[in-house]
């Protein structure tokens, strides 16, 4: 039923539909910016991700990203600087998957656990490169290590636990390192 049809309405009434179609706005946005991230499981599954993981972790990134970005503001760029760090691990391992292993004189060894370690490192300084440009650099430092380590999580689940474990030590080693550097604060 249009205004027209009812009638004026109470100024109560206006300002609900007025909310109501606001935070539907913001719904959609939020699944416009998270729902191509679906295509991290599905290119990672391909990859040789189990179909288990893939999932597991796909769903919980897309979710993620969803609500944060629903929320606004620095969730949104905790969220989007974690996925775009998380893909840092997520391609070292899917290429380290597909290298296979490297043989040197002193033995053969795999490329997983030392790339999605590496990845890691490089995802945490990406994430407090942008926490430190952010007026509550913990909050965009939490949120963007969190949605980091579940994009390349994807990944480095291909090895096991071995592999989480290494892209977790990877990614708080340098986030620590990162965080315990002051911030340089603006000259007066």
């Amino acid at each position: 039923m249009g205004l027209s049809e009812r009638g004026p309405r109470t100024e109560a009434e206006l300002l609900a539909a007025a909310k109501q179609g606001y935070e539907r706005s913001r719904l959609k946005l939020a699944l416009a910016v998270a729902l191509p991230a679906l295509i991290i499981p599905v290119v990672s599954c391909l990859l040789g991700t189990s179909l288990r993981n893939a999932s597991l972790f796909g769903v919980t990134l897309v979710v993620g990203l969803a609500a944060l970005e629903w929320r606004g503001g620095l969730y949104a760029l905790g969220g989007m600087s974690g996925f775009k760090a998380g893909l840092v691990p997520l391609a070292f391992a899917h290429t380290a998957k597909l290298w296979g292993h490297v043989c040197t004189p002193a033995g053969c060894t795999t490329l997983c656990v030392p790339a999605c370690a590496t990845g890691g490192v490089l995802a945490g300084v990406l994430v407090e490169l942008w926490a430190r440009r952010s007026p509550r650099p913990w909050m965009t430092r939490g949120l963007g290590a969190a949605v980091g380590l579940v994009t390349g999580a994807m990944g480095c689940s291909c090895v096991g636990a071995a592999g989480i474990a290494a892209l977790v030590v990877g990614v708080a080693v340098s986030m620590l390192a990162g965080a315990a550097i002051p911030r340089r604060l603006p000259a007066s």
